[in-house]
């Protein structure tokens, strides 16, 4: 770079946007050693990232931080707090423009971060950074993801290393998997076609006497919680939903949005509604404690919409209603993880719906949009 660039630079990021004819006679007052035209000869041959020309051929330039944050555990696997704990280090990684490297060498990912891991990167994109996903070459995890239809879900300007898959397994082997649910898409458009796929992965695994019991209370479920992003979660982003069937007995369903936010939907737009509701109007402050209560009444208690009209609210009751009646058949254990904003919250279900007093809570961490959930059941085996 050459030492003209690099003034052109600094004052484009100091007074920018800013014409060439500008930037000169700044350079030089006396318009003698520096012209219009050494100024656009360097702009115009200059390959450097963050540097833009607007439609009235003004000069703005905003220098690129880079992060490269690596992923760490005891294990080879990546689970969210694994994810959690590396990302809580960088705060204000949304609103930095920035070259930003995930690096997963020699790791692999679990379903509970993997949703989170791609509304983070398309939210990334959005906000206007660089972002690169960096994996082994021929890593399981490369596969596992490509299988699970992750790179097909990614921005089209997200860079892969050692490179972005050419196939996609995920659309060559589509619904061919006893264990496993491609990723999703929730969009506006109504199609619960993914419905049928989720129920005849899960009605596998069952009993004949479990598939009578959870099996249509869990297609339900899934239903009402989409249903609930599609009308309050999307944001230009899609929301995506995932699931995974282990031998164990363990179903995980991940579901993840990019909107406002469940919490800051109710307390901004749907308790306004509610004010001579003493349960809700002490709620309204934020706290991590009013945060907890104030979910707790929402899937417990229902009838709270973002309108205020009389209807079924933000669809929440009924899932826990369904989750409540779930958790006293042949179930060992659910637990329903709720992240947003830069809090986490772990409630476990009892025969009366979300459990406060269970509630495991982590705070401080990456900001981060959207509500994103994990629904993790353990059948009996």
């Amino acid at each position: 770079m050459s030492d003209l660039l690099k003034k052109i630079l600094n004052v484009l990021e100091e007074k920018g946007p800013l014409k060439a004819k500008k930037i000169a006679l700044i350079l030089d007052p006396t318009r003698t050693k520096i012209l219009r035209s050494d100024v656009n000869s360097e702009l115009y041959k200059a390959n450097v990232d963050g540097l833009a020309k607007n439609e009235n051929d003004e000069w703005s330039y905003k220098d690129f931080q880079v992060l490269e944050i690596s992923f760490t555990s005891n294990s080879s696997w990546l689970s969210a707090s694994h994810v959690e704990n590396s990302l809580k280090k960088y705060p204000e990684l949304l609103s930095l423009r920035s070259h930003i490297t995930f690096d997963f060498s020699n790791k692999s990912l679990l379903l509970d971060c993997i949703l989170k891991i791609l509304s983070l990167t398309n939210q990334l994109i959005k906000a206007g950074s660089n972002v690169t996903l960096k994996f082994d070459k021929n890593s399981d995890s490369i596969s596992y993801l490509n299988r699970c239809g992750f790179f097909d879900k990614i921005h089209k300007d997200v860079i892969v290393l050692p490179c972005r898959p050419e196939v996609s397994l995920a659309k060559i082997y589509n619904g061919n998997s006893e264990n496993l649910c491609e990723i999703i898409s929730i969009t506006e458009e109504e199609d619960d076609s993914y419905l049928l796929r989720l129920a005849e992965l899960i009605e596998a695994k069952l009993s004949e006497e479990d598939k009578k019991i959870l099996l249509s209370k869990l297609r339900t479920f899934i239903g009402e919680l989409v249903g609930n992003i599609r009308d309050h979660g999307l944001s230009g982003i899609d929301g995506f939903i995932a699931l995974q069937i282990y031998n164990s007995g363990k179903i995980i369903i991940a579901i993840s949005d990019s909107g406002a936010g469940l919490i800051n939907t109710l307390r901004n737009e749907a308790l306004v509604h509610y004010q001579d509701n003493p349960d809700l109007i002490v709620l309204k402050e934020q706290t991590l404690e009013n945060d907890i209560e104030l979910l707790s009444y929402v899937f417990n208690k229902g009838k709270v919409s973002r309108t205020g009209l009389n209807r079924r609210g933000l669809g929440l009751s009924r899932t826990n209603e369904i989750l409540r009646k779930i958790s006293g058949t042949g179930v060992s254990n659910i637990s329903l993880t709720i992240r947003q904003q830069t809090s986490e919250f772990n409630f476990p279900f009892g025969i009366e719906g979300i459990e406060t007093l269970g509630c495991r809570t982590k705070e401080g961490l990456m900001p981060l949009d959207g509500t994103h959930y994990v629904l993790t059941i353990k059948l009996d085996k």
